[in-house]
């Protein structure tokens, strides 16, 4: 009786230890955050939430080893119930979806490189949740053109090629747990997480030439990283406070703000003035080329879509222009390709 009385104890000990270690590894696991397939589609709710049922566009100045050689446009937009479909130049090959919810994203570069004109197009559709249904990408490059459209399975993706009005498709297969994004939308996906840890998706990567396709495994790795300057100034949502000194009459010189750094707009505080007549105004906003961002790397076995690293600066804090009503949240506000660098010019977000 007592050796069994032992026994039940020791199971106890265990079955407590059993307990107390599970418990810490979900509690651990909360701390580093899990990024499973849909702990990332409920982060991209909470980041991008805030941008349905409007429309944001960035644009960008192409540089490429300093010198401005193009520019770039992209635009992000929710569709609700919406019938979409992709005009390739091809009558037999114009996809299509029906009652469409989710986000409509659309981009433009047009640049001079190495002398020659270069023109890339793309249209691509995802959920609300990012799971990509739908893309379409048209390159122009001397004198060429070579369309990719790329539908979305469970577990495929397919492609269709038209190289010159030639058509040709191939297919790609990924896993059922594998978080896969369309590289016409890999920033949008960066900005979407919540920047703490590294993430794992998959990403599609063409071979027009050959009229191939693979899906190939990318690391997105976030880290802080100080601010970047911009050509232009933005507003952010960050307080700016300058203490105004008395004029000859004891009273504060209105005159006084320090112009480009203080942007009017919001509810601006003004303290009662101190013994010499000093107040301090505090306003809810900052004007500045100066904007504090996030890091995020891409790396891959792959080259794609650049030699050299590809990457992307996240803006920190909501900015918008001068004058316009509404902030956008999580600007992409640099990214680099190579040896190109995409610097932010403005950012519009409106309903």
């Amino acid at each position: 009786m007592c050796y069994n009385v032992d026994i039940m104890k020791k199971i106890l000990i265990i079955l407590v230890a059993i307990i107390i270690t599970t418990s810490l590894l979900f509690a651990f696991a909360g701390c580093g955050e899990s990024f499973s397939k849909n702990s990332i589609m409920s982060q991209i709710n909470n980041n991008l939430g805030w941008h349905e049922g409007g429309i944001e566009t960035c644009v960008y100045d192409v540089t490429k080893d300093g010198v401005k050689v193009g520019e770039y446009t992209s635009i992000m937009q929710s569709l609700f119930n919406q019938n979409v479909e992709i005009a390739t130049s091809s009558e037999s090959n114009k996809p299509k979806l029906n009652n469409f919810t989710g986000y409509k994203f659309t981009s433009k570069i047009s640049a001079e490189l190495d002398g020659k004109t270069f023109v890339k197009e793309t249209e691509s559709y995802a959920s609300h949740r990012l799971e990509p249904k739908l893309s379409y990408t048209k390159t122009v490059e001397a004198g060429k053109t070579v369309e990719i459209v790329t539908s979305y399975e469970e577990k495929k993706s397919n492609v269709t090629f038209i190289n010159d009005g030639k058509i040709a498709s191939d297919s790609a297969k990924y896993s059922k747990s594998a978080f896969v994004v369309d590289n016409s939308f890999l920033y949008q996906f960066a900005r979407a997480t919540t920047l703490s840890a590294s993430v794992s998706i998959v990403v599609p990567n063409y071979n027009a030439g050959a009229n191939s396709t693979q899906n190939a495994s990318y690391t997105c790795s976030y880290a802080s990283a100080s601010n970047i300057v911009l050509a232009n100034k933005f507003v952010i949502k960050r307080s700016f406070s300058q203490t105004i000194a008395s004029g000859d009459s004891g009273e504060a010189n209105s005159g006084a703000v320090s112009v480009g750094t203080a942007d009017k707009s919001g509810d601006i505080n003004t303290s009662d003035a101190d013994a010499s007549g000093n107040v301090t105004v505090t306003y809810p906003h900052t004007l500045t080329s100066s904007i504090p961002v996030t890091k995020c790397t891409f790396t891959t076995a792959k080259t794609f879509p650049a030699s050299g690293s590809i990457s992307c600066m996240i803006a920190s804090v909501d900015m918008k222009m001068q004058g316009d009503s509404r902030f956008a949240s999580r600007v992409v506000a640099r990214f680099q390709e190579g040896n190109i660098i995409y610097n932010l010019t403005s950012v519009k977000y409106t309903l």
